[in-house]
């Protein structure tokens, strides 16, 4: 009887997986296959790096390779088997080469890509798959800063639209990236200021790599504040004696620590304060608030700076020293002080409102 041996010697051949690459979670089938060599693996580069979205070069006359993004560069040079990123030279190991020579089809270990500091290739012997990826948690992408400034940007957009971010610098980097900025805004509305946000902004990493603000940490420094005392708003007589005599009553106050007198002149039409529902709990807010100070407050120049028949915005440049010790250090304070005028037809202050521009040490 007579038996092929063609089925069985064909069942005795081994079978060879071929390795499967991976760019961006997308499969790409490389011009040349990835070998295995002395235990490392070797990959198609102009393949990975034309799905990565870099523009490749090869210069048959010099024989090298370039690929460039906004990000990162690579520099191959085929007939030294020099490689760089970023112009900088990239060893791995002396004993293995970097490449694989065929042309623009040149092959490349897999740690090249990790010296970009934001780029994976990662290699899962168990499946024979070869994955090339950005790292979310690796260096930033341009990319990654114009969306995070985007987002802050649309965040201190005013109503007039006028803001933008004069400082940007990113401080750390992960989930969560810190950034501090300098927001410059104009005035807009019933504002008196141009003002700058000194701010450290917390972002959150969201899924799709997509930003949103965290928590904000922010100085604000008012421009020019010192002209305001040249622009005297008109008021009229009435009005403007019923301000003056106010401002004396609550600088009177201050110094006598007199909180009753304190909470008379303030606004008896606005809401009192979270957990307080009379103004005689106001007065003991007060009254606490004065122990174990004995300050004495004086106003250096006072004016009107913004005046309608029910609201008024005073501008006042006070000193503040300590009665007991001569020795602590004095103060100056800039500040705008919100006056409103009540149902009762009488002017009283309206803390809530008011705007700490600077201070200095005397």
């Amino acid at each position: 009887m007579l038996m092929s041996l063609t089925s069985v010697s064909a069942a005795t051949k081994p079978i060879v997986k071929p390795i499967r690459v991976y760019v961006q979670d997308k499969e790409i089938r490389p011009a040349a296959a990835p070998v295995i060599q002395g235990g490392r693996v070797y990959v198609e580069f102009r393949s990975v790096v034309q799905a990565l979205g870099y523009k490749f070069k090869y210069d048959t006359v010099k024989k090298v390779i370039t690929a460039d993004s906004e990000d990162a560069s690579f520099k191959i040079d085929l007939k030294t088997g020099a490689t760089y990123v970023n112009g900088m030279r990239f060893l791995y190991d002396p004993k293995a080469p970097m490449i694989i020579a065929s042309g623009a089809n040149t092959l490349v270990l897999n740690h090249l890509f990790h010296a970009t500091s934001y780029l994976n290739a990662d290699y899962y012997s168990d499946k024979k798959i070869l994955k090339v990826y950005e790292d979310p948690w690796g260096k930033p992408k341009k990319a990654d800063l114009r969306a995070i400034r985007a987002v802050i940007d649309t965040h201190y957009q005013t109503a007039g639209g006028v803001s933008s971010i004069t400082g940007f610098e990113l401080r750390s980097w992960g989930t969560y990236a810190t950034v501090s900025a300098d927001v410059t805004i104009r005035k807009s509305g019933d504002e008196l200021l141009d003002r700058i946000e000194h701010a450290t902004i917390e972002m959150e990493r969201g899924n799709g790599n997509r930003w949103t603000i965290h928590d904000i940490q922010s100085e604000t420094e008012y421009l020019d504040f010192k002209s305001l005392l040249q622009k005297e708003a008109v008021v009229p007589e009435t009005d403007k004696s019923a301000i003056v005599a106010l401002m004396e009553a609550s600088v009177k106050a201050l110094n006598e620590e007199n909180a009753k007198e304190l909470v008379a002149i303030l606004n008896p039409d606005a809401p009192l304060g979270v957990g307080i529902s009379s103004r005689g709990e106001l007065e003991l807010v007060y009254q606490y608030k004065f122990l174990n100070q004995d300050f004495e407050y004086a106003t250096e120049k006072a004016a009107v700076v913004s005046y309608e028949p029910n609201k008024a915005t005073i501008y006042v440049v006070r000193t503040i020293r300590d009665k007991k010790n001569s020795e602590q250090p004095h103060f100056r304070s800039y500040m705008l002080l919100s006056l409103v005028k009540a149902s009762d037809g009488k002017w009283y202050l309206n803390p809530d409102s008011d705007v700490m521009l600077d201070y200095e040490t005397l």
